[in-house]
């Protein structure tokens, strides 16, 4: 018994270990049965049979508790014999580091402990660290709170959470690069640390409660969903701040940058292959090159929903490749904009989101979605319709130093795609400036080659594939355009009239 004594004693304080259960032997093992209580640091009780083979399943069982992971293992025994072992971890090897002893630090300890986690508490005030208040936890008594940190095994079983503020600089400087897998802090978002990219600031889930133990409980529901590889976009400070845009071209790209830069938190959402042709203001480059700048605003392309997140807390614009719009439902954003430019509504309700709002034609407000912004150059560009729809598309783009349909070029045949000459360069009348498999694309006039088409993808006949703005030097392809703002303001006009009157 004195085996199970031990183990319940390591389990009372949340010690994680690892139990190796000799399950069968074949040839001459010297046991046919055994079991063994292994720690993280290799120390063992009781044994399985001993010799080489119990040393390695110590060795594995130690891994398995970094792990979390138990498993079942097979090991020879002596010259012909082998032993069939299960290693189980009864204690996960969690870990919270709690930074400061004050009241939110008292209920934190409660509620890890009770979850089966083990906690250290670090503070430089005797009187707060003492086990008559927290009885469950290792402590740690120091000035240079950094330091103590040497002395506490921070692995990605590890959050830390720092509960005095005013402690904080070291700690994040310390632990940025660490293998933590939660790093937050109390405090504002205006003491966020832009350069930390795991560092939450201000920690916790929005549930609205100001008192420590619900402090402690937004706190601990967030790192426990992080552990858990759920999204942080469950969080409510996110719902209500999160934006998610459908589409990346320049248009949406004028408009995620309004909004990003007026403090939304926005995701945009794309194709696999976006067949926009002004690649130098649009975000959806970022799906071909990695990532991409406009206007000195950095978006990346996301590996899933957990990447566009942390792309997000950098605050930076992740793009995601998703056409059907399936991480609405995960993130249930405040507000959608759906801004494909597709000139027919390609999927988005108005119950997807508190607000949706559309970008030009397709859509009727009041019906498909609650606001539609007008697209077509003139007078009312960039207007908000609360009920109706835009102007219909004519198919005719607007008219830009004097030119209409010839300086949007479409294909004359089907093919492959590809480049002859940089976006931004000055092209004359006639000038072969890409090719569809091997027929050459030519200038329909003079001007500066403001878009192309990204190579390498098939075009079928009549595709949009390039865009010479006639007004050649004085064109600047390299900033968001003028209709691209006037539809941004719009949209920005139509969330915030929402936020402020709901």
């Amino acid at each position: 018994m004195e085996l199970f004594d031990k183990a319940a004693s390591l389990k009372k304080y949340n010690i994680p270990f690892a139990l190796v259960t000799l399950l069968g032997t074949t040839g001459t093992a010297p046991r046919t049965e055994g079991r063994m209580l292994v720690l993280k640091s290799g120390e063992i009780y009781g044994t399985v049979g001993g010799g080489a083979m119990e040393a390695e399943a110590a060795r594995i069982a130690a891994r398995s508790i970094s792990e979390n992971k138990g498993r079942k293992i097979s090991l020879p025994v002596r010259k012909d014999g082998m032993a069939e072992l299960f290693i189980d971890i009864p204690v996960k090897d969690r870990c919270l580091v709690i930074v400061g002893a004050g009241h939110v630090a008292l209920e934190l300890e409660k509620l890890f402990y009770s979850l089966g986690w083990r906690t250290y508490v670090i503070d430089r005030r005797p009187e707060l660290l003492s086990k008559e208040r927290f009885s469950h936890s290792s402590l740690i008594l120091a000035d240079d709170f950094s330091k103590a940190l040497d002395d506490i095994d921070i692995n990605r079983n590890t959050a830390v959470v720092i509960t005095s503020p005013e402690e904080g600089d070291a700690i994040i400087e310390k632990l940025s690069e660490s293998e933590a897998f939660y790093l937050g802090m109390l405090g504002s978002r205006k003491k966020e640390r832009k350069s930390i990219k795991k560092l939450s600031v201000p920690m916790g889930l929005d549930i609205g409660g100001e008192e420590p133990v619900e402090v402690a409980l937004s706190i601990a529901g967030e790192v426990l969903a992080k552990y858990n590889n759920r999204p942080s976009g469950f969080r409510s400070s996110f719902r209500n701040n999160l934006v998610i845009v459908r589409g990346a071209g320049d248009l949406a790209t004028g408009t995620i940058i309004r909004l990003r830069n007026a403090g939304y938190d926005v995701i945009a959402l794309e194709i696999e292959k976006p067949t926009v042709i002004r690649r130098t203001v649009s975000f959806a480059d970022a799906l071909f090159e990695g990532e991409c700048r406009v206007e000195g605003v950095r978006a990346v392309k996301a590996k899933d929903i957990n990447d566009a997140l942390s792309i997000m807390d950098r605050k930076d614009i992740p793009i995601l490749v998703d056409p059907e719009g399936d991480a609405i439902k995960t993130l249930k954003p405040f507000c959608i904009v759906d801004a494909i430019l597709a000139k027919k509504n390609l999927g988005t309700t108005i119950d997807m989101a508190p607000f949706v709002v559309a970008l030009g034609p397709g859509f009727e407000a009041g019906k498909d979605v609650d606001a539609v912004i007008e697209t077509k150059r003139g007078h009312n560009l960039g207007r908000i319709i609360r009920d109706g729809s835009a102007i219909a598309n004519t198919g005719i783009p607007g008219i830009i130093g004097g030119y209409g349909k010839e300086r949007v070029m479409h294909s004359e045949c089907e093919g492959i795609f590809k480049g002859a000459v940089e976006i931004g360069k000055i092209v004359k009348k006639g000038d072969v400036i890409a090719y569809i498999d091997e027929t050459p694309v030519l200038a329909s006039l003079d001007g500066r080659l403001r878009g192309l088409l990204h190579d390498g993808l098939f075009v079928p006949k009549g595709f949009k594939i390039a865009d010479i703005d006639p007004r050649g030097e004085e064109t600047d392809h390299l900033t968001i355009s003028d209709k691209a703002r006037a539809i941004a303001g719009g949209v920005l006009e139509a969330i915030d009239s929402f936020r402020n009157n709901s």
